[in-house]
């Protein structure tokens, strides 16, 4: 998780997280994830949301003066790749690319979605060293995803310039989707949004966090138990992790620390 200080300030000018958003020119699901330190900002974001909480970007986001100092100075030499990653922990996205996943899976399916600067150095890391061995999580716009890289046939790494925030569906989905190695369409299940935050728990009750246990433990390559969830209906689904080329589930699913769509004028209660 990432610190800022956006509903410190927020709250102080009486601000919701949905009139921050417009004045940021973003949507509220960025606000919102952003604010509770679950998705990087990227800078031009990161500097409209300063603007419109009347303070510096250093004073939003603490931990970016020292990032921004040495990113300054590395980038001055060319060796911006230390620099970067400090501006990642202080919660900011300076890739100035916006980066796309294409992929095709064993079974047929393809399909792409957007990732972050970082994600995109990461995955693209993995790619080229961890071969066909195991499964990546990558957290996109709306939805993250756990991509089986032994059934990943092809990928390619698209970019395009700087462009106006992705804006969320305005309905929330509950839909779990498994592509199958053998299979082009996915199966589709919907399933209740965790209520528990796993990193934050020693000992959570296993359905509080089944959401965030999927990706937990497809990424940690655990070959000794089947990847399994409750569904709505209260039934069972159990996968064959070897037999899964993606699954992926809505981000707010996994987000229980993320603040509700409904807040009154100073940010805290529900709106009238």
């Amino acid at each position: 998780m990432f610190e800022n200080r956006i509903k410190e300030f927020r709250q102080a000018k009486g601000l919701t997280q949905r009139q921050l958003a417009e004045a940021a020119e973003t949507s509220q699901q960025q606000i919102q994830r952003i604010e509770a330190g679950n998705q990087l900002a990227r800078f031009d974001l990161a500097a409209r949301i300063s603007a419109a909480l009347g303070q510096p970007v250093t004073k939003v986001f603490p931990s970016a003066e020292p990032a921004l100092a040495r990113l300054k100075r590395d980038f001055a030499t060319h060796d911006d790749e230390e620099a970067s990653k400090e501006m990642e922990m202080a919660g900011l996205d300076v890739e100035p690319n916006v980066w796309t996943v294409k992929f095709r899976l064993r079974g047929g399916a393809e399909g792409d979605f957007s990732i972050s600067g970082p994600d995109k150095h990461r995955l693209n890391r993995i790619l080229h060293d961890q071969g066909d061995s195991g499964f990546v999580v990558l957290p996109s716009i709306d939805r993250q995803y756990a991509l089986n890289l032994k059934h990943l046939t092809f990928c390619q790494l698209l970019f395009d310039g700087p462009s106006p925030e992705y804006a969320p569906p305005s309905e929330r989905s509950y839909e779990v989707q498994f592509y199958l190695t053998d299979q082009r369409d996915p199966l589709v299940f919907e399933a209740e949004p965790d209520t528990r935050l796993l990193e934050h728990e020693e000992d959570p009750e296993p359905l509080s966090v089944q959401l965030q246990d999927l990706f937990y433990y497809a990424e940690m390559g655990v070959d000794d138990r089947r990847l399994s969830f409750v569904d709505l209906d209260g039934e069972t689904a159990f996968f064959r992790p070897d037999d899964v080329s993606m699954f992926s589930v809505p981000i707010w699913l996994i987000e229980p620390n993320v603040s509700d769509d409904a807040e009154d004028e100073t940010g805290g209660d529900k709106d009238g």
